[in-house]
């Protein structure tokens, strides 16, 4: 092959590579201006009203994700500037690799989103054009591989304390990073489990199914939470809540209720309780009132830690 025909080739690849490269950038950057003007516009992070009425526990894993980003104006403009100034960042050959590196955590954070909270199908348009916006993304990444390895070699150099490294510096490093993990992984244990918990047989939500004798003042709604150790919460037919310690005892089954959280006493509720399944019969007087037997029906929660 003659070296005129060795350099078309290599002409004709490089020209080919150029288009690819550059489509990618203008594809990526078209539709993460369309996702950034629509939250700019109001078209992306309303709610509608009857899905604000629902009960957090029943609201879908889509409509959880567009309230909470819709529920701050600033933060949603702040996503909707990302996006925006990381597309017209792509626009530009000198600057479109800062534009990758300013719009990837935004993308890959979608995408995640899309998978694990909102579920998507498989099939969904917008599971699709997230990918699809990845892909693009990491193709333009791709070409400035080079580019990143050489800026992180160089800087690593630049950042070394010493010219070698020796054994026993990364011996002494290894034990570090082995100490760190071990230290928070178990302190994030005691935590969850220790801390803010401290199981109950009555953990859960409770609906008032029965009262003798009936009285308005009972709350419609008791929650023992499980992930707040000693916490109740009720809830009363006016739609009011007030939060309460508990002290559940599982071998005298007698319940004491108090006015402030983790200072245990009985000036709200004194009595026993009884549970048998789904079912808990609780007898005791609230305050200075007449004894009262009530008999609650557990709702089971869409959260795995509560069964």
């Amino acid at each position: 092959m003659s070296d005129c025909m060795k350099g078309s080739n290599t002409h004709n690849r490089r020209t080919v590579f150029t288009v690819i490269y550059l489509a990618m950038r203008y594809y990526a950057a078209y539709m993460l201006l369309s996702y950034g003007f629509a939250k700019v516009m109001g078209a992306q992070f309303t709610v509608l009203d009857s899905q604000l009425a629902k009960p957090m526990g029943e609201v879908s894993g889509f409509w959880l994700t567009w309230y909470y980003f819709g529920y701050s104006p600033l933060y949603s403009a702040v996503i909707a500037g990302a996006q925006i100034v990381g597309a017209c960042l792509l626009c530009f050959r000198r600057t479109a690799l800062l534009g990758v590196l300013l719009l990837l955590p935004v993308i890959v954070n979608i995408v995640g989103i899309d998978l694990w909270v909102i579920r998507f199908p498989a099939g969904s348009g917008a599971l699709r054009n997230a990918f699809l916006v990845l892909g693009a993304l990491l193709i333009v990444l791709a070409f400035h591989a080079a580019d990143l390895y050489r800026f992180f070699m160089r800087k690593r150099d630049d950042l070394a304390l010493l010219a070698r490294l020796r054994p026993w510096i990364l011996g002494f490093q290894i034990i570090i990073v082995a100490g760190m993990l071990g230290y928070t992984a178990h302190e994030a244990y005691w935590e969850a489990n220790v801390n803010n918990r401290a199981p109950s047989p009555i953990d859960g939500a409770w609906r008032l199914v029965k009262a003798q004798p009936e009285s308005a003042k009972l709350p419609s709604w008791i929650y023992f939470e499980y992930n707040r150790a000693h916490m109740v919460v009720f809830r009363f037919p006016n739609g009011k809540s007030e939060m309460h310690d508990f002290r559940a005892d599982p071998r005298t089954k007698t319940l004491n209720i108090s006015r402030e959280w983790l200072s245990p006493g009985s000036d709200v509720f004194e009595g026993s309780w009884e549970r048998d399944g789904d079912t808990l019969r609780v007898h005791g007087t609230w305050g200075n009132a007449a004894p009262v037997d009530m008999i609650f029906e557990r709702k089971h929660m869409p959260v795995k830690d509560h069964e």
